[in-house]
């Protein structure tokens, strides 16, 4: 659902890179077949990402299907949050509508929702143009409200009054929750059913998926898998409020094994025998509609269809989506020449990480590349990130004492260097460090990625130790400063 926050300790990352070439490799072993071998891969590599738990599920265009977990007590029964997944959902619905005669792909939002409007344009959106992402919406106007969940999907609709598009509609792509978010609610007022009750009545029921949901609390009663946080290394598990106003757009809920069913039905149109939706609306569904340009919103995709992105895997066609929230990952796709599919859900979601390398390898591996030698990413990457954190608590420690031995020189100091100096610079070039720190990491990288500046609630959620880190360091600065000027104010005052 929401973008990742991609640059945030860029120079981190790029360490771990590095790093990474040294770590032990641990190829797949070959089995029997194409799936077979796919399935070991796709094991060694989410071992090898130390994940809590993963399921994920093998979709043939035969109807076979091939599911499994790694982690204590999951099953391919085992919810997790979709994240963006959901938007297929959704445009699965509206074109639901459209066959039915209650809905014009190219008709005004307006038509359904007559209050409906954006802020600086008069141009009329059309429901086609909020399925393929080129409303003109930015996609920070998406983002602002991800952790709000007691905003109603109205409201969230609503919001867009004060929106302004950043380009025409029809013109350009730009990846927007808030476009999912409108045809949720076009969907509730078109159908008569709120959007949960018509997702499990039309979608969820006739393909199977009865370990789906649109409840947190229905799942968490299934065995919802509760996402984790990474916080220096380990896995934290935390859990995820209800948001019911952002379900079209990020937060239904369902398993590998009901994920299958529901692959199954994108591949081949029907799911023993259900068809709840015509092959013609199922392959414009999937067909590659706008390109996506410069917005890398979703990885391995060059344009985008009605809730899918079209690409090219090892130089043949594939279909995807992948989705994102604080501490899930999901992505599911199929290669339309091999009627393969794969579906990967995860309850981990760090930004420092490929999160979705398990399914992209893997896909891989179904569209004949030779499977990739696996290594641990995670130890790398947080080995460096505890590194980095032990030298700044050493810094830290050295700074003080040498702040300590200084103090024992501050009478002479004042009476050298006079107090505007000695006492009043450190203090104000320590607070003017403070805040450029404050400012480069969270409203710098949060313009880059969250479009806007980055609660410190919301840092914590997302990048918990590195902001753990840039916060001590933030304190010491102001804590050294403040510590500073009370000592130089003392011998002044005795020697005045």
């Amino acid at each position: 659902m929401a973008r990742r926050i991609r640059p945030a300790a860029a120079a981190i990352a790029v360490m771990a890179a590095a790093l990474a070439v040294f770590a032990a490799p641990a190829s797949a072993q070959p089995k029997s077949g194409p799936v077979d071998t796919a399935v070991a891969h796709l094991r060694d590599e989410l071992a090898a990402a130390h994940l809590p738990s993963a399921s994920y599920a093998v979709v043939s265009g035969n109807g076979t299907v091939t599911t499994g977990a790694v982690g204590s007590g999951v099953t391919p029964q085992s919810p997790f949050l979709l994240g963006s997944l959901s938007k297929s959902f959704t445009a699965m619905a509206v074109m639901q509508l459209v066959e039915a005669g209650k809905v014009g792909l190219d008709a005004p939002i307006t038509t359904y929702l007559p209050w409906f409007r954006t802020a600086g344009s008069h141009d009329p959106i059309t429901v086609r143009q909020l399925l393929n992402q080129t409303s003109g919406l930015p996609t920070e106007a998406g983002t602002v409200d991800l952790y709000e969940p007691e905003t109603t999907l109205e409201q969230r609709v609503r919001a867009l009054a004060g929106v302004v598009p950043v380009s025409r509609p029809g013109e350009i792509f730009h990846y927007c929750n808030k476009n999912y978010a409108t045809l949720g609610l076009m969907v509730k007022r078109v159908s008569g059913q709120d959007y949960a009750g018509y997702v499990k009545e039309h979608i969820f029921a006739p393909l199977g998926m009865t370990r789906s949901f649109t409840s947190l609390a229905d799942a968490r009663r299934a065995g919802l898998v509760e996402g984790s946080s990474v916080l220096f290394g380990l896995n934290v598990p935390m859990e995820t409020p209800e948001f019911r106003g952002a379900l079209p757009d990020g937060y239904l809920v369902s398993t590998a094994e009901d994920l299958g069913h529901y692959l199954t039905f994108q591949l081949t149109g029907d799911y023993r025998g259900a068809r709840p939706l015509s092959p013609e609306s199922l392959r414009l569904m999937h067909s590659p509609a706008v390109p996506v340009g410069s917005d890398q919103a979703i990885d391995g995709i060059d344009h985008y269809g009605f809730g899918w992105g079209t690409g090219t895997l090892n130089g043949r066609p594939v279909v995807q989506h992948d989705g994102d929230l604080t501490r899930y990952h999901a992505n599911m796709g199929y290669l339309p020449d091999s009627r393969l599919g794969l579906v990967v859900l995860t309850s981990r979601n760090p930004v420092l990480l490929d999160n979705g390398a398990p399914f992209h390898n893997t896909l891989a591996v179904l569209a004949g590349a030779p499977a990739p030698e696996t290594g641990s990413t995670f130890l790398t990457t947080y080995g460096v990130i505890d590194s980095v954190a032990l030298l700044v608590l050493v810094a830290m420690a050295l700074a003080t004492r040498r702040q300590v031995r200084r103090a024992r020189r501050l009478p002479d100091l004042l009476r050298d260097r006079g107090f505007g100096r000695v006492a009043v610079r450190p203090l104000v070039g320590h607070v003017v460090a403070a805040a450029a720190l404050y400012a480069e990491v969270f409203v710098g990288v949060g313009m880059l990625s969250y479009g806007g500046w980055l609660p410190l609630d919301v840092a914590f959620q997302t990048l918990p130790d590195f902001t753990l880190v840039v916060v001590g360091g933030m304190a010491f600065l102001v804590v050294r400063g403040v510590a500073w000027f009370v000592l130089a104010c003392r011998p002044r005052s005795r020697h005045s």
